[in-house]
């Protein structure tokens, strides 16, 4: 039920909003520069699209280095913060290379696979064609 009003709330909007799903600190050593590496490479994507015209969210960037600002929120509540603007804020989901490494992002490919929404695996940020083609309505989306 709450996907269904998920997925009217979301009809009612303007602009598609693509979800980022890659590593952030699994895979690596879990130091500030692994993490940064993440976050700038996933911010590549960022840039792309917002170039394209298309609307994101990016939990990299979103919350990353979020300790180091001041929170004492455990880091469950980041993960489950950026879920929830996977299941009521996305119409599809880019997963950047790497993310199969990722637990999160794992979930965050198999929740869009059994709710429907398209996800897109582009080799590098300069190969956004087929999110472009479905951001546009167009038949060259990769499902």
């Amino acid at each position: 039920m709450h996907d269904k009003l998920s997925a009217s709330k979301k009809g009612s909007r303007g602009m598609k909003i693509i979800f980022i799903a890659g590593p952030l600190s699994t895979g690596g050593d879990g130091s500030r520069e692994y993490k940064a590496k993440n976050v700038e490479h996933a911010e590549k994507y960022t840039v792309a699209l917002a170039n394209a015209g298309i609307g994101f969210f990016c939990a990299h960037s979103h919350t990353s280095l979020h300790h180091e600002k001041g929170s004492r929120a455990p880091e469950q509540f980041y993960y489950d913060l950026d879920f929830e603007f996977l299941k009521n804020v996305a119409d599809a989901v880019l997963a950047i290379p790497g993310w199969e490494k990722s637990l999160g992002a794992r979930r965050e490919v198999e929740w869009a696979r059994a709710n429907g929404l398209p996800i897109f695996f582009p080799k590098s940020p300069e190969n956004i064609k087929e999110v472009i083609a479905w951001h546009s309505g167009t038949k060259e989306g990769d499902r």
